[in-house]
């Protein structure tokens, strides 16, 4: 698979995870990163989807308040994803 390099960013938290599910898989990081990028395409397709469509139907009909509120919706869900993540 041809590469493209481009920096990306991750918690610092998840440095030390990442290289050892590289070591242990015998994998770059970048395969451990592109793999994981699949399976969260995979099991987000139907949210993913349904998204896009309500982003294309109110581009398509000028609906700018509901373009604003499917945005909106999209980051409160990746917000409340990565909130979910932090130990209480």
């Amino acid at each position: 698979m041809a590469t493209k390099s481009k920096p990306v960013r991750i918690f610092a938290d998840d440095d030390s995870a990442l290289d050892v599910l590289a070591q242990l898989r015998r994998q770059s990081r970048a395969q451990v990163i592109h793999e994981a990028l699949a399976e969260y395409l995979v099991n987000h397709r139907k949210e993913l989807s349904r998204l896009y469509s309500e982003t294309q139907q109110a581009l398509a009909s000028g609906d700018f308040e509901r373009l604003m509120r499917a945005s909106a919706s999209a980051r409160d869900a990746e917000v409340d994803a990565i909130m979910a993540t932090i130990p209480s």
